[in-house]
């Protein structure tokens, strides 16, 4: 089910869908999950790329750059 399909479904974001477990069997669970991964793939995806776009902290940024220069010491500090 695409995340334009879902949107026009009576299945609002953040709303509780009860299923019962009669019906578990039945494809409408299935594309319930479904969505309910796709939704948080998506939003999981939106999330890393914005932090992806934001400068490391100082100290971060410090210890990538001494990992990137002794990757084969670093373990050996641990």
């Amino acid at each position: 089910m695409s995340m334009s399909h879902a949107e026009s479904e009576d299945w609002p974001e953040g709303h509780l869908i009860i299923i019962p477990h009669a019906w578990r069997g039945d494809g409408l669970w299935t594309d319930i999950q479904s969505e309910a991964q796709e939704r948080i793939g998506a939003t999981l995806r939106e999330m890393y790329a914005e932090v992806l776009q934001r400068p490391l902290p100082p100290g971060l940024e410090r210890l990538v750059h001494r990992i990137e220069a002794r990757p084969e010491t670093l373990l050996y500090e641990c």
